[in-house]
């Protein structure tokens, strides 16, 4: 086995650095994240900016919910994203509201800043606030068509002196590149469905930190899963992995596995599933037997968007992963039904 170990570097402070993205994979959250002073060319700022695409998602799992929330800006379109997989029933709840791009505000940073998107009868805060350990989400979203009212509010923890994210810059093209800050952390909070409360708590939900800013080519796809829960010893275990436009993915990926809030590297990967019917299994594997999933869904959440320039085909089954993960210095993680998404993602725009 070919076992190839990326690093993991010391953060430079910056993600660009002189009109250079520094490349690598980072355990220590950047202080600044400042995709638009990389030198594209001679392009100018407001056009980087037209090209950036950027989103922040966070997923809150439950063993019989699994709520996703996402402020998604691709400058020509925007989204603002609530959905609730209530596992026992076999249901989704899926709320949108596609806006104008200033209408959603995404942080610089993650010490101190915020993100939101308000409009009638749906509102979606997030504070990050790494500097206190920790992230804020309260939503409201009043009842709509078949839709209940929902709303929430819920501390996923991250304390960067305690816990190790996956940081990552990595190329896309010459001069182009992607951030990622991700992490699989402690939760509590609750939300109201309808009139039914419904608590999270520490000890048996988990949070995904999903935090991103990239210059995409025109046309963006990728494969993702991830996942988590609690071991027979109680520390959560989570993971993520990608498939995607990553330039040579054996020195740059974000595939990772987390357990107790330590970070572990994973090679990278691919997805072998049915597209033209994604609830049949799944299967992702490496080339050196190190990961080795099954993903059963249960259910699929399906979009699609065709309006002039704009094409979106997305797939998002959630459902268990069983099989196994390993690390390249031998850690291992065995999953049993552990519950999370996959991802069939493409837009062009």
């Amino acid at each position: 086995m070919s076992m190839a170990v990326r690093p993991i570097l010391p953060s430079p402070g910056a993600l660009v650095t002189g009109g250079r993205f520094n490349l690598g994979t980072y355990k220590e959250p950047f202080r600044e994240v400042n995709p638009l002073d990389a030198a594209i060319g001679s392009r100018p700022r407001c056009w980087k900016n037209l090209r950036l695409k950027e989103w922040q998602h966070f997923a809150l799992v439950s063993k019989d919910y699994y709520l996703s929330l996402a402020l998604f800006n691709a400058k020509t379109i925007a989204l603002a994203q609530v959905c609730v997989y209530e596992r026992r029933y076999g249901r989704i709840k899926f709320y949108e509201r596609k806006t104008v791009p200033w209408k959603i505000k995404l942080p610089a940073v993650l010490w101190h800043d915020e993100a939101y998107y308000h409009g009638q009868g749906f509102s979606i805060d997030i504070r990050n606030c790494l500097a206190e350990g920790r992230h804020e989400i309260s939503f409201v979203l009043t009842a709509q068509h078949d839709l209940p009212a929902l709303r929430g509010r819920f501390t996923l923890f991250e304390n960067p002196s305690a816990c190790e994210p996956i940081v990552v810059c990595l190329p896309l093209e010459p001069q182009r590149a992607m951030y990622s800050h991700k992490y699989v952390c402690p939760i509590e909070g609750e939300m109201t469905l309808g009139s039914e409360r419904i608590s999270f708590l520490p000890a048996a939900s988990y949070g995904l930190i999903d935090i991103h800013k990239g210059y995409y080519p025109f046309v963006m796809k990728w494969h993702w899963a991830t996942g988590g829960g609690y071991n027979g010893e109680g520390r959560l275990c989570g993971f993520n992995l990608t498939d995607n436009q990553v330039q040579d993915q054996e020195a740059y990926n974000e595939n990772c596995l987390w357990i107790d809030g330590r970070l572990f590297l994973l090679p990278p990967v691919k997805f072998n599933f049915t597209r033209k019917d994604v609830l049949k299994p799944w299967r992702i594997t490496d080339a050196d037997g190190l990961v080795d999933l099954t993903f059963k869904p249960e259910v699929v959440r399906t979009v699609d968007i065709n309006a002039l320039i704009i094409r979106s085909r997305y797939r998002g089954p959630f459902g268990s992963f069983s099989g196994r993960l390993q690390a390249s210095d031998g850690t291992e993680l065995n999953l049993d039904r552990y519950f999370g998404m996959c991802e069939d993602f493409y837009l062009r725009t």
